[in-house]
């Protein structure tokens, strides 16, 4: 069993900061991955403050927060392959720029999580973040290829997450944030990391990053309207950075501390197939989401709760690899076999679950099928 672990999820950049550190330094490591729609005993006990990923675990010992663990990694090994400059003003201006990209990087994210107006405004936001950082943070560069000379350091590490990712983030909400002529020192220095030795060989694939992405961004956009535009109610949308969760948010659901939560009259319900059942509970008189018949209803509940309780470990088809995955392909064929021949089964000449109209039941297994179902 290894000394060191860590509780990570793919793809979370977060944690391949930490991934990349590690195989840096040449350490051994075991990695648990974790779901976050259901985080672990040893996730939550490693890390009861922020329940976060990701969490180092050297010792018995937990540290959490990526740049906090990369630090830790650098001093608990400081003979091999340094992250930090050895001059101390060096070394000053490495870990500004540090926390400038524990900032400033998570609202670059919003390109991805928006649309409309929203994503105009991250869009602009972004652009100014870019321009600060070509200027006075990659214009350091001069002649050097990364900010720690020949060899990748902790700021790499740190603004790894705008090549590879942002990259694939572009691609898959259609807007094109870094301009390769505006911005060719940044871009330059991208290119730089994503083939250094270590670091090419252990990043994620573009292709998968994007399908990734894709199926996360269809989520995220469908699933917080799709009942209330069915059942035509107006509502306000308000976004949220689950990597720095809102007061609102903590709040309004201070159980799980998760999304999605609404609001109705200053009251909060969470839990996404509660808050269908309130919808329609609240709004009867328009599309209504299960049926009439109490029997037919009880079916419909029943195959709410079986999705709830079995598509969530599907999900670990993308967070795995090797015998864990195969293990997550088995589970799902077998999950895929029953709803076959009993849920899409019943269906026999019907479109939907709801008859000629979309209904509960579709909405379930609809929208968690946008993470599943490969493009």
């Amino acid at each position: 069993m290894a000394d060191v672990k860590l509780l990570g999820t793919w793809p979370s950049p977060f944690s391949y900061r930490v991934i990349l550190a590690l195989k840096l330094k040449g350490i051994d490591y075991e990695y648990i991955e974790q779901d976050l729609s259901n985080k672990s005993p040893l996730l939550l006990q490693s890390n009861p403050v922020h329940k976060k990923i990701p969490v180092l675990i050297h010792g018995g010992n937990p540290i959490s927060e990526s740049m906090t663990i990369l630090q830790y990694i650098d001093e608990s090994w400081p003979e091999t392959h340094p992250l930090l400059p050895a001059d101390p003003h060096e070394r000053t201006v490495a870990r500004f720029w540090i926390k400038f990209a524990e900032e400033k990087l998570n609202s670059a994210s919003m390109v991805f999580r928006t649309s409309g107006e929203e994503q105009g405004k991250a869009v602009r936001e972004t652009v100014e973040l870019m321009e600060i950082l070509e200027e006075h943070a990659f214009g350091l560069l001069k002649e050097k290829e990364f900010f720690g000379g020949e060899k990748v350091n902790m700021v790499d590490l740190a603004y790894g997450v705008m090549g590879r990712w942002f990259d694939a983030i572009e691609e898959c909400s259609g807007v094109r944030v870094i301009d390769p002529l505006k911005f060719p020192l940044f871009c330059g220095w991208a290119e730089r990391f994503n083939e250094a030795p270590v670091i090419r060989d252990n990043l994620p694939g573009r292709k998968e990053l994007v399908d990734f992405y894709k199926r996360r961004r269809e989520m995220l956009l469908a699933a917080a309207a799709a009942a209330a535009a069915l059942k035509g109610i107006d509502y306000e949308y308000i976004e949220q950075d689950l990597f720095n969760k809102s007061p609102l948010l903590l709040q309004s659901n201070p159980v799980h501390k998760k999304i999605p939560v609404l609001i109705h009259g200053g009251k909060p319900i969470s839990e996404s197939m509660i808050i269908l059942q309130y919808l329609d509970e609240s709004w009867p008189e328009t599309y209504p989401l299960l049926p009439a018949d109490p029997h037919e209803r009880a079916l419909a509940r029943f195959w709410i709760k079986f999705a709830e309780e079995k598509l969530v470990p599907a999900f670990m088809i993308f967070r795995t690899s090797g015998e864990e995955q195969e293990k997550a392909v088995k589970e799902a064929l077998e999950v895929m076999e029953i709803l076959e021949e009993h849920a899409f089964g019943s269906l026999k000449e019907k479109e939907f679950f709801g008859g000629d109209k979309v209904n509960m039941v579709d909405l379930t297994y609809g929208l968690m099928g946008l993470r599943i179902v490969p493009d």
